[in-house]
């Protein structure tokens, strides 16, 4: 497929980073999801699907999310209508989380009805690895073959500068414990690859193990609920809250609002060091920023400043 032809729509956030990243990528696209808001020079273009529920409070939302998934089945409403009349040649979608886009077999639907049928590219990564192999499917996909083996090369180059920087840094010394958050109130342990960044990142990933599959790739299972017992009992050295979809200002009013309760006072005292941190655009979206937020994890946990990304906002308790 040669790259001039093709017309590129994104369904989720993190798929639009990797059309976006890869050089001569970002000029295929044609239309994105409400919540896809980086790069911010991608405002203009159109929308194809809006989420049902809207941000009100940590518990709020946790209540929708459980509500809506039980009488609609999903979070999103799909403007068939216009995918059509866009007439994309490409679709990125996932099937990874129902909660953080639209379904699979709602985007494959539709494709089967359009003439021609475009392509449908199903990125659901849940490790590092599989993020990659995503970036090179994409580039290959929309034909940017060289630009995207170049820019792979980059990303990996960024993994082996850190997993460096981290041996050399803590040679010889015991592994930190680690825990990150991905919602509070309910507590919600990061996974798939969370628990992957922070032992790459030099840290043993708590209440969230490492599970090896069959080619050998390094990964946690799903996100899970946690109780503040369990949390004290895992005797974190760092706890990082990165809650998905909210930014660093909106998490951080979150915790103000929940200072005096007593189990969020009991997971703020089981560790020596809490971090808050920007979970919309970080942590959450695997794309190509995944290597920015282990860049941070190895940097905040062993405090080799030179790794933080200096545009990732973060703020330590």
């Amino acid at each position: 497929m040669s790259s001039s032809r093709v017309r590129v729509m994104s369904l989720l956030p993190s798929a639009t980073e990797i059309i976006c990243a890869i050089p001569g990528g970002k000029e295929l696209l044609v239309a994105r999801s409400s919540e896809d808001d980086y790069p911010s020079d991608i405002a203009h273009l159109p929308t194809v699907i809006d989420p049902i529920i809207q941000f009100t409070s940590l518990a709020d939302v946790d209540k929708q999310v459980v509500d809506k998934m039980k009488e609609l089945g999903t979070l999103y409403v799909v403007d068939k209508s216009r995918i059509e009349a866009l007439a994309p040649d490409v679709i990125l979608t996932q099937d990874l989380c129902r909660v953080c886009s639209v379904d699979l077999m709602t985007v494959e639907r539709i494709a089967q009805d359009m003439v021609p049928r475009p392509t449908v590219l199903n990125l659901s990564p849940t490790c590092i690895e599989d993020m990659l192999d995503n970036v090179a499917e994409v580039g290959h996909t929309v034909g940017l073959n060289a630009q995207v083996a170049a820019y792979r090369s980059s990303l990996e180059d960024r993994i082996a500068r850190v997993r460096l920087a981290v041996e050399q840094h803590a040679a010889g010394q015991p592994r930190l414990r680690v825990l990150c958050l991905d919602w509070v109130n309910p507590y919600i342990v990061g996974g798939h690859w969370m628990p992957q960044i922070i032992d790459w990142a030099g840290g043993i990933s708590l209440l969230s193990p490492l599970v090896t599959d069959e080619q050998g790739r390094r990964r946690g299972e799903g996100a899970k609920r946690v109780s503040a017992e369990d949390i004290v009992a895992a005797n974190p050295d760092i706890i990082i809250i990165a809650a998905c979809g909210l930014n660093l200002d909106t998490l951080r009013k979150e915790i103000d609002a929940i200072s005096d309760n007593s189990e969020w006072l009991a997971v703020r005292a089981a560790a020596p060091r809490v971090v808050i941190c920007d979970g919309h655009h970080y942590f959450n979206r695997p794309g190509p920023r995944l290597i920015d937020t282990l860049e941070f994890v190895a940097g905040i946990s062993h405090t080799i400043l030179a790794l933080i990304p200096p545009d990732l906002p973060y703020q330590e308790l």
